[in-house]
């Protein structure tokens, strides 16, 4: 019971001090791995009550998470670990494939509407590839060019970013 106060105290903090950090994305991590991030100008309002944290965003839609199930908030992405691809297709509408690729890397952003911006990145974040998104549902990239290794597949619009991993043979 103490720790559990303890975590709900430390999450509350970090949400009354949102306002003073700069950051500009803040990470939800869930105990089973997934990771949601958040565009600090698209939250409205953050609460914690009944052992549960809501956030409501700028179009009033909501996101419920309990406490127990949350590993950590945070405004910084404290690490590069990835859901693994079982993960990724029961939490996210962001899907590459094949997975591992040799030249063509498929991207299947269903669900995901409007413009956007596709980034691969190396493991430590640099940016090697970047294209826009006018709203179609499957992206094709050729990355024949890349040396063998982990990357990264990022999907960023307006209220989203969403990252999966990928590996190149």
């Amino acid at each position: 019971m103490r720790q559990k106060r303890l975590k709900i105290s430390g999450i509350f903090l970090l949400g009354l001090g949102m306002t003073g950090l700069q950051a500009q994305t803040m990470y939800v991590k869930e105990n089973s791995g997934t990771q949601t991030a958040y565009i600090l100008s698209s939250i409205q309002k953050m609460t914690f009550s009944d052992g549960n944290a809501t956030i409501q965003k700028t179009d009033n839609s909501t996101d419920d998470y309990a406490l127990s199930g949350l590993r950590y908030l945070n405004f910084t992405n404290p690490t590069t670990e990835i859901s693994e691809p079982t993960d990724q297709l029961a939490h996210s509408n962001l899907i590459t494939y094949p997975n591992p690729l040799t030249d063509l890397l498929n991207i299947d952003l269903k669900g995901m509407t409007g413009e956007g911006t596709i980034s691969i990145l190396t493991l430590e974040g640099k940016e090697i590839q970047k294209q826009n998104t006018n709203g179609s549902s499957l992206i094709i990239l050729n990355l024949n060019q890349l040396p063998k290794g982990i990357y990264l597949c990022r999907y960023s619009n307006s209220k989203e970013i969403k990252i999966v991993k990928f590996i190149k043979q």
